[in-house]
């Protein structure tokens, strides 16, 4: 008889381990973050043919075990982020977001202004420049605002430009200039606004690396799109929200040109 009660004894007993495995088990399933990438045609992964699967917010998400969504969008200014975050879908992705990637500015200036910019920088009248970082300034401060009014909590990672012509004679150092005005748009809200975004230093990881430009001398490649998940990792690795500072790549990302080639 006491044999009996002990055996039932030790199935309760171990009913109630594997219950509160199972109940921690799921505790832990709750807490799985969620990763969001905003912007424009770097978010996505312009510059490499499997973007959904290899993109680098995508290695960022496999590495860590983040539920990924990727609203960004090729081709948007820091004035259609803006926008951007007023539709409803979007809007619930970044409430529900507990880190947050955005890249933008670029298109600020490619989109109609490159060639009137690099003609006033090429006689050192950097005006229209200061037009466009202006625009930047007051468009970027303004969707910062909108998503901390909705989730004051989320980390945001907001990535540096890195300048993809810089090997070009001339031309190449008046972009630097006007990339370098653009990304202290972000390091001076950073500065000033101490824990509303944190820095990824992508200009840096780029520099002197042109193997990292797409054919199509903009985007990143998969070289390229590497690196910044690995400057991604390591920042979110300093702020202990990942475990390593190292990737994982599930799927190499691929490049554009192998596309050509069949």
């Amino acid at each position: 008889m006491m044999k009996r009660i002990q055996k039932i004894l030790s199935v309760i007993l171990c009913i109630a381990v594997l219950a509160g495995a199972l109940g921690l088990s799921a505790c832990r399933a709750k807490k799985a973050k969620t990763y969001l990438v905003l912007g424009d045609s770097i978010g996505v992964g312009a510059g490499i043919r499997n973007p959904e699967e290899a993109c680098y917010g995508r290695i960022i998400a496999n590495t860590n075990g983040f539920s990924y969504f990727n609203d960004a969008v090729n081709g948007h200014t820091s004035a259609k982020l803006l926008a951007r975050l007023d539709e409803p879908d979007v809007l619930e992705h970044v409430m529900g977001a507990d880190i947050i990637s955005i890249s933008i500015g670029g298109n600020d200036f490619l989109k109609g202004n490159l060639p009137v910019l690099a003609a006033k920088g090429l006689v050192g009248n950097y005006d229209a420049v200061d037009a466009v970082v202006d625009t930047v300034r007051e468009n970027f401060s303004a969707a910062i605002g909108k998503i901390r009014k909705v989730n004051p909590r989320a980390v945001i990672l907001m990535q540096t430009l890195y300048n993809p012509i810089e090997n070009v004679p001339i031309i190449g150092g008046v972009y630097a200039e006007g990339i370098a005005r653009l990304n202290a748009v972000f390091t001076d809200y950073a500065a000033d606004h101490p824990c509303e975004i944190e820095i990824v230093d992508v200009a840096a990881a780029f520099s002197g690396k042109s193997g990292l430009i797409a054919p199509d001398t903009i985007h990143p490649n998969g070289k390229g799109n590497l690196v910044i998940a690995k400057a991604v990792q390591e920042k979110l690795f300093r702020l202990e929200l990942a475990d390593t500072a190292d990737t994982v790549v599930e799927v190499q990302p691929e490049d554009l040109l192998d596309n050509l080639l069949g």
